[in-house]
Formats: structure tokens, C-alpha cells, sequence
């Protein structure tokens, strides 16, 4: 039974070095692990997820496959999410705890392999961001980073909310 103690002190000291094998790691949807839990000091508790959108996932009513990730903010709160993917044209909807939907292609000029959006947090709950394609039948592997910040994140704007009701879940 002294083992006990020990086996439990490793584990956590592997979880806290990042080690995604051991058994503790989270898991976000789809099975992909999410790691790099946590908040630095006097910055955003930042969640990173490793997703693909391939054959046979859910689907918008586009078309478009789509993997789904759900984070908590307070109201006041910001929420600010990034994919990257060198597959396909990455494009994101966050929904409120509501249901309230914004589309985000931020796509810029000759960057179609990353999308940001920063949203104020007008309403506490369980936020859905839903990672998806610009175009139907993209697949590929994605990079998927969500942080929650107390105060707006330095240099950010908030993205516009606008529902694109053609691409609804």
C-alpha cells in the first residue's frame, strides 16, 4: 500500500511535464487529446486541441465535415480561438450558450491555412466552437488553440457576430 502514494505523486508529476501518454491526458471530442491545460500568471487559461475533419463526421447542412469543442467563460470573459490547418481552408462557428451562432472566416489575403476569432463573452456558460471548411468534402488535420481571458487580449479586436444561416449545424 506504500506504493500507492508514489505511483500517484508520478503520475502527477508526468501529467504536469505534458507527458500526453499517460493516462490522465483529457480528451476532447473525436478522441484527440487536448493538453496545455492550464493558466499562466496573469494570462488566459488556454486549451489546445489535435482534430481532423475527414469522411463520415457530422456535416453542416452545407456539407462541410465539422468536429466540435465545448469551453466555459463567465460574462465579461473573452474567448479567443485560432486553427491552423495545412489540409484545408479552415473556417470557424461559435455558438452561445444560447445558441446564439457567429461565422468566422478570417482568412486573409494569400493565408488560408488559419483563422482567429475573439469574442466578448456576454453570456456565461458552455461556448461551442465548432471547426469546419470554407468549401464541402475538406478533410485534414487541424491545430486547434481556445483561450479564456479575464480582460480583453492585448492587441485583439472582436470579431463581428454575424450568422451565416447557410451554415448551420
Amino acid at each position: 500500500m506504500r506504493c500507492l502514494p508514489l505511483l500517484l505523486v508520478s503520475a502527477l508529476a508526468l501529467a504536469a511535464c505534458g507527458d500526453s501518454s499517460d493516462a490522465t491526458a483529457a480528451l476532447a471530442p473525436g478522441g484527440s487529446t487536448a493538453d496545455g491545460l492550464g493558466a499562466a500568471p496573469d494570462g488566459p487559461e488556454i486549451t489546445r486541441h489535435s482534430g481532423s475533419l475527414e469522411g463520415g463526421d457530422e456535416t453542416l447542412q452545407t456539407g462541410e465535415y465539422l468536429e466540435r469543442f465545448e469551453v466555459v467563460a463567465r460574462s465579461g470573459q473573452w474567448i479567443r480561438a485560432e486553427v491552423v490547418s495545412g489540409d484545408f481552408d479552415p473556417y470557424f462557428l461559435i455558438l452561445s450558450p444560447s445558441g446564439e451562432q457567429t461565422d468566422v472566416d478570417d482568412s486573409t489575403e494569400g493565408n488560408t491555412s488559419m483563422t482567429e476569432a475573439v469574442v466578448d463573452v456576454a453570456e456565461g456558460g458552455e461556448w461551442t466552437v465548432v471547426v469546419t471548411s470554407y468549401e464541402p468534402g475538406e478533410t485534414g488535420d487541424f491545430e486547434l488553440s481556445i483561450e479564456v481571458w479575464d480582460e480583453k487580449p492585448p492587441g485583439a479586436e472582436p470579431t463581428p457576430a454575424q450568422a451565416d444561416t447557410a451554415s448551420t449545424v
